[in-house]
């Protein structure tokens, strides 16, 4: 009689439990190996769940990996977005564009406040 192919850990001896090790953990890693490698792009989340749900399937794990190892793209940030510009810069422009007219002396003030506050 042949024993089922799933087996308690408890039914396993010493040798057996070994050779479960040994082909099990490498298989997981190579299973998890997209998340793996992605595990510090922004968009984890996206490829361990990709990975977990489709990778079962040859095209799912390629999928995965893919997401995991593509080039980021972003787009170039502005000065201001990143942080770049200090609040003496934005007041200086915003002293300019008063001084040409573009922008009243109500709304430098109040553009003024929000940068200082």
């Amino acid at each position: 009689m042949m024993k089922p192919l799933l087996l308690f850990l408890g039914d396993l001896g010493g040798g057996e439990l070994l050779l479960v090790m040994v082909f099990l953990i490498p298989l997981g890693l190579l299973y998890f190996l997209p998340s793996i490698i992605g595990r510090k792009r922004p968009d984890f989340l996206i490829i361990l769940l990709v990975n977990l749900l489709a990778g079962w399937s040859i095209i799912g794990w390629f999928i995965a990996l893919y997401l995991a190892v593509r080039r980021q793209t972003s787009l170039a940030p502005t000065a201001y977005a990143t942080g770049a510009t200090s609040v003496a810069d934005e007041l200086s422009k915003l002293r300019d564009l008063r001084d040409q007219g573009v922008i009243t002396s109500e709304e430098f003030e109040r553009q003024k406040n929000n940068l200082l506050s």
